[in-house]
């Protein structure tokens, strides 16, 4: 993945995280953060190991590509790692500020 690919998943996952933060009653200052860094993390993971991946080698053309980033499987994988880091920040009481 080259460095458009990346900035644009860096950038998709500041935007999330900041509506996150501004579209929830969230008592965590950093959360934004916290799914910022899951976005991205999901979405490198899921589009550099789904298309060079023996399991997943039907999906591996899946959509298009910008500069490395498959945008299908690195959607799927950010919303996915997005959708479990919040819900555990949310669910875990030693994080929530009393």
């Amino acid at each position: 993945m080259g460095l458009l690919g990346l900035g644009l998943l860096v950038l998709v996952g500041i935007v999330a995280g900041f509506a996150v933060q501004v579209l929830t009653k969230t008592k965590i200052g950093l959360e934004w953060l916290i799914v910022a860094v899951a976005v991205v993390f999901g979405g490198y993971f899921a589009s550099e190991s789904f298309p060079g991946s023996n399991i997943f080698s039907g999906i591996k053309d899946w959509g298009p590509a910008i500069d490395g980033l498959v945008i299908i499987p690195a959607v799927i994988g950010a919303l996915v790692m997005a959708v479990v880091a919040d819900l555990g920040m949310r669910s875990n009481p030693e994080i929530q500020p009393a």
